[in-house]
């Protein structure tokens, strides 16, 4: 009996008709242990959700028994759209420990993680697990000085991330070159305030879920048994931002069994400074037995103009050679403007300019490496009468609107290059790509370096069409000093593929010039 209805097939085939031999044998590969290595715009989530409904549909697999995870809810969301797209039963995570419903598992990590603890929970007749999802209040009940709250609450992260104890952090993090602003030993003695009070409160905190999971299924050979039973076909999105501690749960789960699906991009490894190993991706083959290795280098989503840019930034860091496979587009831009007030009035007269070619609102972004640089961009906006929001938080709950100019839903995004990844639009402009953001400062080791080289590349790739990249002669500190700036060392690779901007973009008259396009628009 299959587990894709009438609907599904139909959908299935439509989008399966339209896949590249690449992607094609991504899909088909009768290999159970596979690693996608799929370039950005490659179609990476795609093939993902056709390979696991092609298992199901041709018995290799099967629906009750397969589990799809990912990092965020909303990048859950969409794989569980995606798979019931194709007819596939998607059944939600389990709240209660009780048994799941029929149809393939996709939710985040944390999500399958808690579930495993409420299962042994309910089996044990114990109380199921707390979840303290609010780790910076708790850390500044115990620290009291917020900024010194922030650098200990992501201490404490990446300590968890790498299945660190307060007693082995400060080695640790020695051997790493962690350069938080507080000294290694107040950051041990802290982090072992904060775990007192979670076990005061009896709570776990999101990174425990998946610490204390794997210990779960490594400890208790029974409660392993029925696990590995239940969830015998693993398919993990987002691969390249594992963490040890994440990965230690995975190979918990398959136990003997090498029945993985791992998809990522080796280049889009940004979240080292997290926790997470960018290494592993690449590592994987020789963790997993017989694991097939299949890259997917095509970009389907950006010109080949905008990915000679983007590559140009990874230089020799590059894993694999990006191809576009659409038609030519315009050469992208590098901009110097004399002063971050210049570059923000500049940016938005581009955008103006957008709109009036026909492109709108909502099809445009404006990405920059730090929130503050975002600022200076969203009061020129604001003067301009130009509508935006900012990308919330990866977690951001649903529902939950992003500060903006207004209420409208066609309106330009503003993100950090971490809050871009995933996303795309059709013209984007890359501010502030200046020495000191780009890399950010604290990166001073080799493998911060590589990581800031690496978002700028996920920041360039979120273009499809139009791109636009600017660095300031000078900027204001948060102090009001101004300081002369450099532009970042990647730039001169990504300029030479590029023409240069005018810098000389006069102050935007927004009344008038928003009043011409909105009647041109009606006309």
């Amino acid at each position: 009996m299959t587990s894709v209805d009438e609907a599904g097939p139909e959908a299935f085939a439509r989008v399966l008709a339209a896949l590249t031999d690449p992607q094609r044998h991504a899909v088909d590969s009768p290999s159970p242990a596979v690693c996608v290595q799929a370039g950005a715009g490659s179609g990476k989530t795609r093939v993902l959700t056709l390979r696991v409904a092609r298992r199901i549909q041709d018995g290799s697999a099967e629906a009750d028994h397969s589990v799809v995870v990912t990092f965020t809810r909303k990048a859950a969301g969409e794989l569980r759209q995606r798979l019931s797209r194709f007819g596939l039963r998607v059944a939600m995570p389990s709240t209660t420990g009780g048994p799941p419903g029929p149809g393939v598992r996709a939710g985040t990590l944390h999500q399958l993680a808690l579930t495993l603890l409420r299962r042994h929970a309910l089996d044990a007749g114990q109380p199921p697990p707390l979840v303290a999802d609010y780790r910076f209040r708790l850390v500044s009940e115990i620290v009291g000085d917020p900024a010194v709250a922030s650098a200990v609450a992501a201490e404490i992260g990446w300590a968890k991330a790498r299945c660190l104890t307060p007693d082995s952090y400060r080695t640790a993090a020695l051997a790493a070159e962690r350069s938080p602003t507080i000294a290694a030993d107040r950051v041990a003695e802290h982090f072992r305030s904060y775990q007192d009070s979670l076990a005061r409160r009896r709570a776990l905190d999101l990174d425990d879920l998946v610490v204390r999971a794997a210990d779960l299924v490594l400890d208790d050979t029974t409660f392993a048994e029925g696990v590995r039973w239940r969830y015998r076909h693993l398919s993990v999105d987002e691969f390249q931002d594992i963490n040890p501690a994440q990965y230690r749960l995975i190979e918990a789960l398959m136990g003997d069994r090498c029945d993985l699906l791992a998809v990522g991009d080796p280049n889009q490894a940004i979240y080292g400074w997290n926790g997470a190993d960018p290494g592993l991706i690449t590592r994987l083959p020789t963790l997993v037995a017989d694991m097939e290795v299949i890259r997917l280098d095509e970009n389907h989503r950006s010109t080949p103009q905008v990915v000679a840019a983007a590559s140009a930034a990874l230089g020799s860091a590059v894993h694999g050679v990006p191809q576009a496979t659409g038609p030519a587009g315009p050469m992208p831009v590098v901009t110097a403007y004399d002063d971050e007030t210049a570059e923000a009035e500049g940016v938005a007269s581009r955008l103006l300019h957008e709109l009036e070619s026909g492109r709108g609102w909502s099809d445009q972004a404006v990405l920059a490496r730090t929130n503050d640089q975002l600022s200076v961009i969203s009061s020129a906006l604001k003067r301009a009468g130009i509508p935006f929001r900012i990308a919330p938080p990866p977690e951001a709950q649903p529902g939950t609107r992003p500060d903006g100019s207004g209420a409208e839903e066609d309106a330009v995004e503003l993100a950090t290059f971490h809050r871009a990844k995933g996303l795309e639009w059709g013209s984007v402009c890359v501010v502030g790509i200046e020495d000191g953001y780009v890399p950010i400062v604290h990166a001073t080791g080799e493998a911060a370096r590589h990581e800031e080289r690496r978002l700028l590349y996920v920041a360039l790739t979120r273009a499809s069409v139009q791109l636009h990249c600017s660095w300031a002669r000078s900027r204001r500190t948060s102090g009001g000093r101004r300081v002369d700036r450099e532009p970042s060392p990647w730039l001169a690779a990504v300029a030479r593929v590029s023409r240069t901007g005018s810098g000389r973009i006069g102050p935007v008259d927004a009344g008038r010039r928003i009043a011409e396009i909105r009647a041109g628009l009606r006309n």
